[in-house]
């Protein structure tokens, strides 16, 4: 960001790290003014949205029939007339026009008074519209799904309107690697609902069958990505699209407990739930009801488009190799164009360690590396080691200005309802693994109403691949949390005086359990046997403090004993037990 003068005025500061982006989709106009700052752009937080409700694509079609319509003049008007509102909104933020782009995709690209319509925006704002290509549009999907996740390998489906694109891709270190011809087919949402209306359901199911399987061999998916499946029990499939975000909206109508509502980015499910309920739609030809008859932010028109995307779900999956996991994405053209401008470094970061290292105190790696010297020398999952701790480090004293008995509770929600809910970037699973982390650092006594959405988000974490590592993951995130319970009361001023007290590990015995379980190989056909090592764990942290130090008074004493009963009650019945002595020194 470049220096400061006494000349400039507020607007003028802040527009230099804004721009503004207009998304001309096939469902709506959506309008964003939106940070690219360096410190956090990697999470491209917003500063406006709005959206205009107009569906170029169903506009195009009368209702019974599939030939394509000029998009109306009164249309074109009032998508003009929002433009120029959008303008005016970007004065106010003081955005000059080459920090807003203008981008349409499929309904814009095939309208048949496309030229008319874009024009028609060009007179009314100034502004040139980018209609992108189909490779184009599909190359802006697959950033938007992948800024949506700190990690992303596997299989990825894009649902549009009247397409759908399948491919793979995986991220690493910021780089980006997919498949250099995806598969395009024309089965999208819409036009998949259209078609269902007059012709026979079954005759569609083996036509989207028989499709793919003459192409699925031109993905070519990379060998790796092949021997990671099967290492793991199949591929993660990573989606986008309006039709798969109403399906996840059905999903979640139906687990009323699941904690986490109102987000469908980082939403997850497992192949089993999201197939059965796939093929209920396609069955059935309706969708389930519900306790009250309504379904959060699911539309009417989403609501008749399920049905067809049941049977393009349930035909895709007669074809793909083994699904284990299907993720929901929320990055569309906004977040896929502003996360084609970042540069791999910045790609690179965690939207976790991103979104909270506002919050940190002066010293927080120090107060990591206090953190870390109670953990033994390996075995702590990497998800712990590198990405909950650093985070609840940088958080650890946000809530330190709450009334006592809401500090844990509002810790809990501090990622679901917080001041990091509104992040982009964060799965269910870490959004879940930071609020139970965080109110163990501030005791974790909370009412019994939180007791049951805190075993709700440890059941967010529990869902996703082995159920022993979940565990072992959910039990270190309580232990780190318990630990920082105790260091932010000998340091509550973000400051850390040395030598004041530490941690020494001293690893016990270990005992190692093998267990045995049939699986099919889904890429042979052939049962074989799967052993796997279950390692139990037992290892001693002495709490090395000063006796006489002023900082370790009564009340921090009284931590460390409420310290050693949770770790005594986390480590029953797990395979990590941890014993915790203190040593005290002159």
């Amino acid at each position: 960001m470049s220096e400061l003068s006494d000349n400039d005025i507020e607007t003028e500061v802040v527009s230099r790290n804004l721009c503004g982006i207009v998304d001309i989709g096939s469902n709506g106009i959506r309008f964003s003014i939106s940070s690219k700052a360096y410190h956090h752009a990697r999470i491209m937080p917003c500063v406006f949205k709005d959206r205009v409700g107009v569906s170029l694509n169903d506009i195009q079609f009368s209702k019974d029939s599939s030939k394509r319509q000029p998009i109306p003049d009164d249309i074109i008007r009032e998508i003009c007339s929002a433009m120029k509102r959008f303008k005016l909104i970007c004065e106010d933020f003081g955005l000059p026009d080459n920090s807003i782009r203008v981008i349409a995709t499929q309904a814009t690209r095939d309208a048949i008074n496309s030229k008319q319509f874009v024009d028609a925006i060009y007179k009314s704002t100034g502004w040139e519209v980018e209609v992108l290509s189909k490779i184009e549009e599909g190359k802006l999907g697959v950033y938007g799904v992948v800024s949506s996740f700190n990690t992303v390998s596997g299989l990825y489906l894009d649902l549009g309107c009247g397409y759908v694109q399948l491919s793979w891709i995986k991220c690493e270190n910021g780089e980006i690697i997919q498949s250099s011809e995806p598969i395009s087919l024309p089965y999208g949402s819409s036009r998949l609902t259209r078609r269902l209306k007059n012709e026979n359901t079954k005759d569609l199911f083996f036509e989207i069958k028989n499709n793919l399987s003459s192409l699925l061999s031109e993905l070519n998916i990379p060998q790796d990505l092949i021997e990671e499946a099967r290492s793991q029990g199949g591929f993660d499939l990573w989606t986008r699209g309006g039709g798969l975000r109403g399906l996840a909206h059905l999903l979640l109508s139906q687990y009323q407990e699941y904690p986490i509502q109102t987000i469908i980015n980082g939403l997850a499910y497992s192949y089993d739930e999201f197939s059965n309920m796939c093929d209920y739609l396609f069955l059935k030809n309706k969708i389930p009801g519900t306790k009250t008859g309504k379904i959060f932010k699911l539309s009417e028109k989403r609501a008749i488009q399920l049905p067809a995307v049941g049977l393009l779900m349930s035909a895709l999956f007669d074809v793909l190799p083994k699904i284990k996991t299907i993720h929901f994405s929320e990055g569309g053209v906004r977040e896929g164009t502003m996360y084609s401008l970042l540069p791999n470094e910045l790609r690179a970061q965690d939207p976790l360690v991103v979104a909270s290292r506002p919050y940190a105190p002066l010293l927080a790696e120090k107060y990591l590396r206090l953190l870390q010297t109670s953990f033994p020398g390996k075995g702590v999952p990497s998800i712990i080691n590198k990405r909950i701790a650093p985070a609840l480090c940088n958080l650890a004293f946000v809530h330190a200005s709450y009334p006592k008995e809401l500090q844990p509770t509002a810790a809990l929600h501090v990622a679901t309802r917080g001041i990091i809910a509104g992040c982009h970037g964060l799965s269910h699973r870490t959004r879940a693994l930071i609020g139970i982390a965080l109110c163990n650092r501030w005791g974790g006594n909370i009412p019994e109403t939180e007791e049951k959405y805190l075993q709700a988000l440890e059941s967010v974490v529990l869902r996703e691949g082995s159920k022993l590592e979940a565990k072992r993951i959910v039990w270190w995130t309580k232990y780190i949390g318990t630990i920082m319970y105790v260091i932010c009361g000998v340091h509550p001023g973000g400051n850390i005086r040395d030598g004041v007290f530490d941690f020494q590990v001293v690893d016990g015995k270990q005992d190692t359990v093998n267990l045995e379980e049939l699986r099919i190989d889904e890429y042979t056909g052939q049962v074989v046997n799967h052993e796997s090592e279950t390692k139990i764990r037992e290892f001693d942290v002495v709490v090395r403090i000063s006796k006489d130090d002023l900082k370790t008074s009564a009340s921090v004493r009284s931590r460390i004993i409420t310290m050693q009963k949770k770790i005594r009650k986390l480590s029953t019945r797990s395979v990590e037990r941890v014993r915790i002595g203190v040593e005290f020194y002159e």
